[in-house]
């Protein structure tokens, strides 16, 4: 019989019936869920063997149905009006689940409790869900929270201040929802892709400056000890002796084994942030081609500009598929450029079905609190946007920027990384061909990093 639970509300949340039909249908659509789950809201007469969870004011005599409280913060009120957000911790069978509450409590309580054969949550993790899969604290951050390219901080965001940036916190606490409602839930290995942004074909191109690649080198790395490497890698590129050590994607491509394969080509340069290689560089065409032989899906990564912009983006996107002579339904923002609600709204109006651009520019982990696929919420319409989010969970940048450029300690957290996100989640990662020659010459080894990933005795990739 088909897994159900009917979800019955008070008459006091019908306005969110949208909001909460959302979380539903995330929930349906988990990964962790048992198959062929259902789950259907305010039903009248749930079928017989249904879980019955019955969501609202616990002064209303619920029957044996498990209850839920009703917070009637997130669903109650729009993400514009800046309201608080504390992360709490409670048990569930030994193990943290986290709850989205309005004030922070330093009391650990149970998650799920049984009383007189009742079954009780102990917080609202329906309105939880929402606020990280909305991603409702990214709708109004103060100005003081936008770094340098207008975006949320990391380090302002709810998971990172609680350090569980690297815990899938989300993904746990569906988990945990199916257990205490005694659903078995689908018991799945991690998944590992791989993706690559194009956003140069070398290191020493055209307008490249060598005073001040060395000068942000020691800047970056805190010492100017690779200079002469670098000064004579450079002539010997200039003179034809050497390939730029930025074209690695004769090692790039073959990676490994991976659940999915994107490379994102940028096509147009309008700002000073954009170097996109030109369509017509034969290496470029040699790339595209390499990348299809393996395996490779194309999408675009839009211009610096396009995040607000989606005429430009619409525009950048037909000169992709002309060039590539295919549809183009999968994106990655330049810089990870997302403003809320204005990309996700030209990204719906683009045409773009799929987007991979929530992730972390300067740590690796999990910014929605998960690693599978999502849909994020339009508040203007109340209702799901058209196309999917695939969160982007570790940047080879990210990586090394959380952890200092110390080569220790990078190959330290990515191994514990992996190891304790080995099953229950999605990780897909992401690697520039031109960004791996400098972190090589500070003893950064990114083919040994990901070697522990992408290996044939790898099952998950």
């Amino acid at each position: 019989m088909r897994p159900t639970i009917a979800f019955i509300t008070d008459a006091a949340l019908a306005a969110a019936q949208p909001r909460i039909r959302y979380v539903l249908d995330a929930l349906e659509r988990h990964p962790l869920a048992p198959p062929g789950l259902q789950c259907l809201l305010s039903a009248e007469a749930p079928p017989e063997a249904a879980v019955v969870c019955y969501y609202g004011n616990e002064n209303r005599p619920a029957g044996q149905a498990v209850f839920i409280p009703a917070q009637r913060h997130f669903f109650c009120s729009q993400p514009t009006t800046r309201i608080s957000a504390a992360l709490n911790s409670f048990d569930f069978q030994g193990k943290e689940v986290h709850a989205v509450q309005p004030d922070s409590s330093a009391v650990t309580n149970a998650f799920f409790a049984t009383e007189s054969g009742k079954g009780r949550f102990g917080f609202d993790w329906l309105e939880t869900l929402f606020f990280h899969l909305s991603r409702w604290e990214e709708y109004a951050p103060a100005p003081e929270e936008l770094d340098d390219i207008g975006i949320m901080k990391s380090s302002a965001q709810l998971l990172p201040r609680h350090g569980l940036h690297h815990v899938p916190v989300a993904d746990r606490l569906i988990e945990a929802v199916f257990r205490a409602l005694q659903l078995t839930e689908n018991k799945i290995v991690t998944t590992f892709s791989i993706s690559h942004d194009v956003d140069d074909l070398q290191v020493f191109g055209a307008g490249f400056r060598l005073p001040r690649y060395l000068a942000g080198v020691a800047l970056r790395h805190r010492t100017p000890r690779n200079w002469p490497r670098i000064v004579s890698d450079y002539l010997q590129v200039r003179s034809g002796r050497m390939r730029d050590p930025g074209d690695t994607f004769d090692w790039l491509l073959h990676a490994g084994k991976a659940a999915e394969k994107t490379v994102y080509f940028g096509t147009g340069n309008h700002s000073r942030f954009d170097h996109f290689p030109a369509l017509d560089a034969p290496r470029l065409k040699e790339v595209r081609e390499l990348a299809f032989k393996q395996g490779y899906k194309a999408g675009l990564h839009p211009g610096y500009e396009t995040w607000k912009n989606p005429e430009l983006l619409e525009q950048q996107r037909g000169t992709l598929e002309n060039w590539l002579e295919m549809p183009v339904v999968k994106s990655r923002q330049h810089y990870l450029r997302f403003a809320f609600p204005e990309t996700a709204d030209a990204l719906e109006t683009a045409g773009i079905q799929e987007d991979a651009t929530l992730g972390f520019r300067d740590r690796i982990g999990f910014r929605a609190g998960t690693g599978f696929p999502f849909y994020l919420y339009c508040f203007r319409e109340e209702r799901p946007y058209r196309w999917l989010e695939k969160p982007l969970i570790a940047m080879d940048c990210g990586l090394v920027r959380e952890n200092g450029g110390d080569p220790k300690q990078v190959r330290r957290n990515w191994h514990d990384f992996i190891t304790q996100n080995g099953e229950g989640t999605a990780i897909s990662l992401s690697l520039h061909n031109t960004y791996l020659y400098e972190q090589d010459l500070h003893g950064i080894d990114f083919r040994s990093l990901f070697g522990m990933v992408f290996t044939n005795q790898n099952h998950a990739a």
